[in-house]
């Protein structure tokens, strides 16, 4: 063998080699989001069987699950009195003394207004109801949570969950 077989034959293994090692690693990737993707799925079903056990089979004389039905009946009760007690708050907040022409609220808080200027209107858009405006930006921040439990959050502008 000459030398150039003997240099384009280990290049040929380290290529090869190469390969091999990102096929096994792109496979490893794959696996890991099944298994992550089932471990999903397996914690919903936990959830719809616990769910439906709740609402359907349970058993007031099993100790333990009775304990742990009453952790949910408590903290749905705690849930909805915070619901409450937030309606309560966001229904008591009125503007402040000296209303925006652009869109009625306090020119201390109003996202539509340049505080350095003397309460000149801007664009903006009317938030939804149940949606609360962060306070300095302006911008659609906070969203009011569902009455229902069951009910799913929205995403706030950011993409972030709440």
């Amino acid at each position: 063998m000459s030398f150039l077989e003997n240099l384009g034959n280990g290049i040929a293994r380290v290529i090869d080699s190469v390969v091999e090692k990102n096929h096994r690693a792109s496979v490893i990737n794959r696996l890991r989001i099944v298994i992550r993707n089932e471990r999903e799925n397996t914690a919903r079903a936990y959830v719809a069987l616990g769910k439906y056990y709740f609402e359907n089979l349970r058993d007031p004389q099993n100790e333990e699950t009775e304990r742990l039905c009453r952790s949910v009946e408590e903290s749905t009760a705690r849930m909805r009195r915070a619901f409450e007690k937030m309606e309560e708050i966001a229904s008591q907040a009125e503007p402040q003394d000296d209303p925006c022409d652009g869109c009625g609220e306090s020119c201390n808080s109003c996202p539509c207004c340049d505080p350095q200027r003397d309460c000149a209107p801007q664009e903006h858009e009317e938030p939804a109801p149940g949606v609360l405006s962060d306070f300095f930006t302006g911008r659609r921040r906070f969203v009011v949570l569902p009455d229902d439990p069951d009910e799913e959050a929205a995403a706030d502008d950011s993409g972030i969950w709440l």
